[in-house]
């Protein structure tokens, strides 16, 4: 099972682009917590609405 992560520490991450952290920023929930894998796929995801 992966670690888990509140939004906060997902977007100050340095694992993620400038881009990612701000796309996270819009997708994540403040009050749930995501691995690193769900947010990598939510930011793939918002990704490829934008066309």
């Amino acid at each position: 099972m992966e670690d888990k992560f509140t939004k906060d520490s997902l977007v100050k991450s340095d694992g993620f682009s400038v881009i990612d952290r701000d796309i996270l920023q819009i997708v994540l929930s403040d009050s749930d917590q995501y691995s690193l894998t769900e947010a990598k796929r939510l930011i793939k995801k918002f990704k490829g609405g934008i066309k």
